[in-house]
């Protein structure tokens, strides 16, 4: 998945997270609006790509950047949420499309406040919204979300540019989703197959530490988690030199070869909630962002990584 290449002076959607935590709004009865709303569905539309409809029944929540199409009077209303911080809000966000818009934005900003803890930064708006209708709707349906966008860089991306999705926490917004999945909700693009199985997986253009798809079935492999930690001591050096940063691409694409067989042998839900920080930097303009992050080649490698890591987490969990 590719991301547009943000402006540098562009205002931030997660930055209203401080204002929020700061000065929580009075909370709202989540089952008093329940009865007020009386919504039988609720679809959500993620923002990844292909086609989508409004449902016939019900609401269909879509995001900023969304594009609706263009003949929707025949089908169910559709409704925007905004990130409070691009259009202004008192709250997190913004809700466009629904005479209860007010309220659902008090709603939304409660629920992310209240999921911050759990996640150590602010929620996606997709998440977000997916808990809140648990408790709004009878039925919900989710479209185009996985909850997993990529990390991967564009070769063309300026080292100094994080991309947008680097600001949450995915792997424990999918923790977080995975107690959701029950009879009321219609996910299937959440549950996840092993990486191997997925075309030309983990192959990038260029990178020198390119991850292939074949591995030697004799080769030995160590804990994965082992390998994430000293991972994860490198970003307490402030300066990690070119020499120390190679060595650690070409574990990062050994990593990535590691077959989900092996992950799995040494996952624990612990270690795979102490991984989730690898992953995210919820305040990129003035934390330094861990080098891999913000490096093309290393970059190529990290999706299959967290792949692997959220295939354990739901195999853990089933």
């Amino acid at each position: 998945m590719s991301y547009p290449q943000p402006l540098a002076d562009a205002p931030q959607s997660h930055t209203h997270m401080h204002r929020q935590l700061a000065e929580p709004q009075p909370r709202i009865s989540l089952s008093a609006l329940a009865e007020q709303l009386k919504l039988e569905q609720a679809t959500i539309i993620g923002n990844a790509s292909g086609d989508w409809q409004p449902a016939n029944k019900g609401l269909t929540f879509i995001f900023n950047g969304t594009q609706c199409p263009e003949d929707v009077s025949a089908h169910g209303q559709v409704v925007n949420i905004a990130n409070g911080g691009f259009a202004e809000s008192q709250y997190a966000f913004e809700v466009q499309g629904h005479p209860q818009g007010v309220q659902l934005a008090k709603a939304l900003t409660q629920v992310a406040t209240d999921l911050t803890p759990s996640l150590g930064c602010w929620p996606s708006s997709g998440l977000t919204t997916v808990v809140l209708m648990m408790s709004l709707a009878k039925k919900v349906q989710v479209q185009r979300m996985s909850l997993l966008p990529s990390l991967q860089r564009s070769i063309d991306l300026p080292d100094n540019i994080h991309l947008p999705c680097m600001v949450h926490n995915w792997l424990g917004e999918r923790r977080i989703a995975q107690t959701l999945l029950y009879e009321r909700i219609d996910w299937p693009e959440f549950t996840l197959t092993p990486w191997e199985s997925m075309p030309k997986a983990c192959e990038t253009d260029g990178a020198e530490s390119k991850p292939t798809r074949h591995t030697d079935r004799n080769e030995r492999f160590e804990n994965p988690f082992g390998q994430l930690d000293l991972l994860r001591q490198s970003t307490l050096t402030p300066n990690v030199s070119e020499q120390t940063k190679q060595q650690l691409r070409e574990q990062l694409a050994k990593l990535a070869l590691t077959p989900s067989a092996i992950w799995q042998q040494f996952a624990e839900k612990s270690s795979l909630k102490a991984s989730e920080s690898l992953f995210f930097n919820h305040q990129p303009e003035s934390q330094i962002s861990p080098w891999y992050l913000m490096d093309y080649a290393a970059s190529q490698t990290l999706d299959a990584i967290r792949h692997q890591l959220a295939y354990c987490q739901q195999q853990l969990t089933d």
